[in-house]
């Protein structure tokens, strides 16, 4: 991963020097520095021989001390880039933010500017040829360190190889069900060919669990032919023909002679052979991309005779080549199974029991191991053979990050878990070293962390897509590579909350500390020159940094959580390190913003979400980077009129909570923001906007718009406002809030050409036609989120909704009703899985008609004070998983008990009432 730095700078060069425009630009306002974007150029052309010198020997590079050293100068080079070039972006900026008679008047400064930067390239690129002279005199360690790198074993040293045969019955702790399944799937009643799928992250024992279920099958003979392939990342098919055709014939001594030299074609028809008439078992362990798979499906022959194919897996992808009903995710052990496989394993010599004395420092340490069946396994072989004290034991506890660092008997864990790192892209590396800074068991948000990738600079353009589309995708690979652990979707099934294993962060943040990617911990650092990222949660580590003046020349990233930032600190941090383009501080308590932030020309994230400030300071219009800027939940009332200087914003939160129970219609009330704020057209986010006569107008002016919400909407208003969000036509988010509820909401003027609209909430009345009305009509198909909230409409709503919105997944009914029944006719809501209804005092009795709501799974009930039945034909909900019902009426609870509603609902797996 030498290549992080390298890779940083290279695509700030290409961005910033190669539009011809700007070439064009600075020769004729600086004659002194025409030959800038050529000495970039130059820069350029080393800097990618030296990436693709570092992707292809990987991290053999670290094998060679000489050539690590190479690699820091290197690193240093790059740094130095990604800093002049920022610095010249902020003064390219300048130059077409000001006029002319001011550009005259700054001729003087833009000279002397532009003249140390085109120094500074020279020298950078002196540095440059040094570096190649470098590697020209230590050639031979650069030849052999190629020489022993080929795509096949450019890894080799991570690739963790378990002995599938060594398994005892302690290596399938905790894993009962998960066998059960599989060797129900494995029975031959279904005569059909079936993949099955077992997938999750490394070390939560996938090969175990299959190769236990493999020899039992084996044993019984209750397949025709066996085979056992392990699919390395760089494959090469006619070896795994090979293998297949060795394998299924081994019982059989029908292999042929010449197989270990046939072509493609030949290999294939003896695969077919094979296989033909054949019940066959075929697992396939450890496969990393489905082209794999799809090479051999078409000569796996599907002969009606029940024969089963297992793929294991840790990508998503490739588990996906399975049926959904055949695809088994591994989660990590419970806390008991996992104090059960360590006591297993430790205690082999003492009935597998721990010791009273060393219990609770035996649960802390397989705490740390985050339920990994892989890592709880060598750490208690460690353990097994050590003195069963409590200094051996608190020794581990306390050490137990260093160990898993560098314990030779512990070699496997890495392994395990390197190996998914060491293949990942290149363009998804640093994104997921960016997420090992953060502290243990934090909780991702989707919202957060794209947007801080974007303003690092890890997320290039696709096509078409826009930054964030590109790093919503980045965000879901490394779910579905198992790297990031899935934590909650929102309603409409698309990813919001995720979190790293405590293990695999430990490890990530070894690659990171030795890559000075990131720190986490400023305790006993020693080269702080290199210190790019620095992230704190610790109060004394903040303390100690205020009192110590630590100083950080390169610092570009400054993130501080658990509210440990202060306005001491956050004064020194805009004193120090002008290169900061990330700086977040939500949730700490810091009240006033200093003046001379201006100063951080480079800064492209601004996070200041629950926190105490109450304005913004006038400089906040040199900011000309800043793409998110995030005030959500702050004091601001008003922004000033500076923030419409920052026309590369795009995502811009601004809303104050005025009632934290959310009793009240305006709970969340919008900012008043200046008019200018209309004119920043790469607006994508816009929370939120509090309406008047004026901003409804010109909201027109803001196309590119995907997520808006607009409160304190009057009546009169509705007609502009809509016809102005009828030119959104990638609003993938809309929340409209009337200004009380004698205002009623018009949406007859929304008539947008095209919509993408998925997400809808609407607070307040509306008309009783809305949901009749041609947009939603036409365009309600896409709406699959809708929350009502505050509706005291006479017309009941939901025969117009279910037809309008038929792929309606969410409908949430909040604090305030239309009726005292409410009826849910047979065929309405077919696609509907969650019904939210809460705070609604009118409402007495609630019907299901049988054919109603047959895929609902999520029914929520809260809070319905004047609900005294259980609803009819909850019964006929089959589809129902979870049903919580709290602060209903005594009555409710006594019909519930006397009718045995618990047993009539007996197929629904989570039940609160």
């Amino acid at each position: 991963m030498a290549e992080a730095a390298v890779v940083l700078a290279l695509s700030k060069l290409v961005t910033s020097f190669g539009a011809a425009s700007l070439r064009a630009f600075i020769k004729k306002e600086v004659t002194l520095s025409q030959d800038l974007p050529r000495t970039a150029k130059r820069i350029e052309r080393e800097l990618d021989m030296i990436h693709h010198f570092l992707s292809q020997v990987g991290s053999k590079i670290y094998s060679n001390t000489v050539l690590e050293g190479w690699i820091v100068r290197v690193r240093k080079v790059a740094y130095c880039v990604e800093d002049i070039i920022d610095e010249y972006c902020y003064n390219i900026d300048l130059l077409q933010e000001e006029g002319f008679f001011k550009r005259v008047i700054r001729t003087t400064y833009y000279a002397n500017a532009f003249r140390v930067i085109a120094s500074e390239m020279k020298d950078i690129e002196e540095e440059i040829k040094h570096l190649s002279q470098l590697k020209r005199d230590y050639r031979e360690m650069f030849n052999e360190l190629l020489d022993n790198t080929t795509n096949n074993t450019k890894i080799q040293s991570l690739t963790y190889n378990e002995n599938p045969r060594a398994i005892k019955v302690d290596d399938i702790v905790g894993m009962k069900e998960y066998l059960e399944l599989l060797q129900k799937w494995l029975d031959p009643k279904e005569l059909k060919r079936i993949v099955v799928s077992v997938w999750g992250f490394g070390g939560l024992g996938k090969t175990t669990l299959v190769r236990k279920v493999y020899d039992r099958e084996m044993g019984l003979k209750s397949f025709d032919c066996y085979a056992w392939v392990k699919i390395s990342h760089s494959y090469d098919i006619r070896v795994i023909f090979r293998q297949l055709i060795q394998e299924l014939n081994k019982d059989y001594g029908e292999t042929p002679a010449d197989v270990g030299i046939m072509h493609c074609d030949k290999l294939g028809d003896a695969l077919w052979g094979a296989l033909s008439n054949k019940r066959y078992f075929i697992v396939l362990d450890d496969v990393w991309d489905t082209r794999a798979f799809n090479e051999l499906s078409d000569l796996l022959v599907d002969n009606h005779k029940g024969s089963r194919i297992i793929i294991t897996t840790r990508n998503n992808d490739v588990a996906s080549l399975a049926q959904e009903m055949y695809k088994m995710k591994l989660n990590p052990l419970g806390a008991d199974d996992a104090f059960e496989l360590f006591c297993r394993r430790t205690f082999q010599n003492s009935n597998m029991e721990c010791p009273c004395h060393l219990k609770e420092l035996s649960k802390q340490i397989v705490n740390k191991c985050g339920g990994l069946p892989l890592a709880i396994n060598a750490i208690g072989n460690v353990l097994a053979v050590q003195e069963p004290d409590e200094i051996t034991w608190r020794r581990m506890d306390n050490q137990f990050k260093c160990e898993l660092e560098d314990n030779p008997r512990l070699d496997k864990v890495r392994s395990a878990l390197s190996i998914s790192f060491a293949y990942l892209p290149r363009h998804l590396k640093n994104c997921f070293l960016y997420c090992s800074m953060f502290p243990q068991d934090y909780i991702f948000t989707h919202e957060q962390i794209v947007k801080l990738w974007i303003a690092e600079g890890f997320v290039s353009h696709r096509g078409q897509s826009t930054l964030e589309e590109v790093a919503n995708g980045y965000f879901t690979e490394l779910i579905h590579r198992s790297m990031l652990q899935l934590v909650e979707n929102d309603e409409t099934g698309r990813v919001v909350k995720c979190r790293m294993h405590d293990i695999v962060r430990e490890l990530t943040l070894s690659f990171s500390r030795k890559e000075r990617f990131g720190m986490a911990d400023i305790t006993n650092l020693e080269n702080k020159d290199d210190v790019r990222r620095l992230l704190l949660s610790n109060p004394d580590q903040v303390n100690q940094l205020i009192t110590s003046r630590m100083d950080f020349p390169h610092l570009r990233t400054f993130i501080a959580t658990r509210e440990v930032a202060s306005d001491q600190l956050l004064c020194l941090l805009i004193s120090k390190y002008k290169y900061l383009s990330v700086l977040e501080l939500r949730e700490s308590p810091i009240t006033k913003i200093p003046e001379n932030i201006g100063n951080l020309f480079n800064l492209h994230y601004l996070g200041l979400r629950r926190t105490r400030v109450k304005s913004l300071p006038r400089s906040i219009k040199r900011l000309l980077n800043l793409e998110t800027l995030d005030l959500k939940s702050t004091c601001i009332a008003t922004l000033p009129k500076e923030v419409s200087r920052l026309k590369k914003l795009r995502h811009l939160f601004a809303e104050k909570l005025a009632d934290e129970k959310k009793q009240h219609l305006r709970y969340f009330q919008g900012v008043k923001f200046p008019d200018g704020i209309f004119d920043l057209v790469q607006l994508q986010t816009l929370k939120t906007v509090e309406a008047t006569k004026r901003s409804v107008e010109l909201l027109k002016r803001l196309p590119e718009l995907r997520l808006l919400c607009v409160e304190n909407v009057r009546h009169a208003d509705c007609r502009i406002l809509f016809a102005s969000i009828s030119n959104m036509q990638h609003l993938y988010s809309l929340l409209i809030s009337a200004k009380d509820l004698e205002e009623p909401l018009n949406f007859a003027a929304f008539d947008p050409r095209h919509t993408q609209l998925e997400k809808l909430t609407i607070r307040g009345c509306w008309d009783n036609e809305t949901f009749r009305g041609p947009v939603f009509c036409e365009y309600g198909i896409n709406i699959k989120y809708l929350t009502l909230t505050f509706c005291e409409n006479d017309a009941d709503p939901l025969s117009s909704i279910s037809l309008s919105m038929p792929n309606l997944i969410f409908l949430s009914i909040r604090q305030g009703c239309w009726a005292d029944d409410i009826i849910v006719r047979a065929g309405w809501f077919r696609q509907l899985k969650t019904l939210y209804l809460e705070n609604l005092d009118r409402l007495k009795r609630l019907f299901i008609e049988e054919g109603a709501l047959v895929r609902l799974e999520v029914l929520l009930m809260l809070s319905l004070t004047s609900l005294k039945e259980v609803p009819k034909g909850l019964e006929l909900v089959s589809s129902l998983k979870k049903l919580n019902v709290s602060m209903q009426p005594p009555e409710f609870k006594l019909e519930w008990e006397r009718d045995n509603w618990t047993m009539k609902l007996h197929h629904v797996q989570e039940i609160c009432v």
